[in-house]
């Protein structure tokens, strides 16, 4: 078996920004064994299509074996389903991903043991366990048998950060919704000690917010990433300062609004977009096509007008942003939502090395995973894509080729099909 050569007009370091172009030697073996500067002839459509080389992306924030992308259902909460799930995020350049509080405790230990192993070809999965919410509170039970954590007092809640932490996790989620007042939110002295003896166990605390008094709170608590953008208001000054002493990365899922909206308005935008065709296939685009949300349009529209700004604000602040989608929910396509996620914090105002960046190294960071680029001797981990990022953002949905822990595998099958 010989050696793959693949010559690249741009490659992107875990910073995001351009490195240049490439010659990407692959050995026999799968491994990376070197990565060369070359010259691009010119005008670079001389020597065929304007090639980039990305490092697979990381998702801080979805969700596995929850949906097939038209229904929500805990049956689908099996392996089989998951390991579909994984590999159709492989096959759009992911390569870590992070289900956030919604896993039953056999599928926090599976990902665990498997992250030592071969990935098959498929994304490496990260689990939070089932997550902690309040009593009658949001969100329901989605998975099961194990029910979610709803403690009622701080040491009770703080035994099972210590279950967490024994079946693995490296991180955990709080849920504090109220619903605009129409359900119960984890009490303050819950949150506070959840996050505390996550903290004493090294595991990073995620907390889903939406409402700005609750974020305020959250950051004073010391919780180390907000997920999702608030959508309630703009955000204050004092709570972008709150955030930069305390190290607060924002995680603002922004595609889970643009998604809310496309599928309440009369014709969806989504149903004639290539990538998300990709990303349903040919039976889920039919079966989506009549599928709408019972919402005003104008409500997640305002929301995503709110989340985009406080975004742009919360980046020009010096805070880091990480990429998340809140993807494995109806209507919310894996493989797809990650790359609209790109576009849209672009759309916020961050480069496209920033946005990048947001998928590479911050959300690395947020999962204690290895910051290791295509630079470095290791396996081949890395997707190619047509066009150039740096001059429009939606050049990653033009993905050519997968390399994932040495293997190539195909991009886009034609019968490939969200699940």
């Amino acid at each position: 078996m010989s050696s793959t050569h693949l010559l690249v007009h741009h490659h992107a370091g875990l910073g995001g920004g351009d490195l240049g172009p490439a010659h990407i030697t692959i050995g026999p073996d799968g491994s990376v064994d070197s990565v060369r500067p070359w010259a691009p002839p010119v005008p670079a459509e001389a020597g065929g299509p304007e090639l980039t080389a990305i490092p697979l992306l990381a998702d801080s924030h979805l969700h596995l074996g929850i949906s097939d992308g038209v229904h929500d259902d805990p049956d689908f909460h099996t392996i089989d389903h998951i390991d579909g799930q994984l590999e159709q995020l492989a096959r759009f350049g992911i390569g870590l991903a992070h289900s956030l509080g919604t896993d039953q405790p056999w599928l926090t230990e599976t990902l665990v043991e498997r992250r030592a192993a071969d990935p098959l070809g498929r994304a490496v999965g990260h689990s939070a366990g089932v997550g902690f919410g309040a009593v009658d509170g949001w969100p329901p039970e989605l998975t099961r048998p194990r029910l979610r954590y709803r403690p009622t007092e701080p040491e009770q809640a703080r035994g099972y950060v210590r279950d967490l932490a024994a079946q693995g996790c490296t991180t955990v989620k709080i849920w504090t919704d109220s619903f605009g007042g129409t359900v119960p939110k984890t009490l303050t002295a819950i949150a506070r000690a959840i996050i505390a003896e996550a903290h004493d166990h090294g595991i990073t605390t995620f907390a889903h917010v939406k409402d700005h008094a609750d974020a305020e709170s959250l950051v004073e608590l010391e919780v180390d990433v907000l997920a999702h953008s608030i959508r309630d208001r703009p955000i204050s000054d004092r709570l972008l300062d709150s955030m930069a002493v305390h190290g607060t990365t924002l995680v603002p899922t922004l595609s889970r609004e643009e998604a809310e909206f496309a599928f309440s308005t009369l014709h969806n935008p989504y149903l004639e977009d290539d990538s998300f065709r990709r990303a349903a296939g040919p039976r889920g685009v039919e079966r989506l096509r009549h599928e709408r949300l019972s919402v005003d349009p104008a409500h997640p529209a305002r929301s995503l007008e709110i989340a985009l700004e406080n975004v742009r604000r919360t980046h020009t602040h010096g805070i880091d942003v990480g990429l998340g989608t809140d993807s494995g929910f109806r209507f919310k396509l894996l493989g797809f939502a990650q790359h609209r996620e790109l576009e849209l914090l672009t759309r916020a105002g961050l480069s496209t090395s920033a946005a990048l960046g947001a998928g590479l190294a911050v959300n690395r960071r947020l999962l204690g995973a290895e910051q290791t680029g295509i630079d470095s001797t290791g396996p081949a981990s890395f997707f190619i894509v047509e066009g150039d990022p740096w001059k429009d953002i939606r050049a990653t949905q033009s993905i050519e080729e997968v390399w994932i822990s040495g293997r190539r595998i195909v991009a886009h099958s034609p019968e490939s099909s969200h699940r």
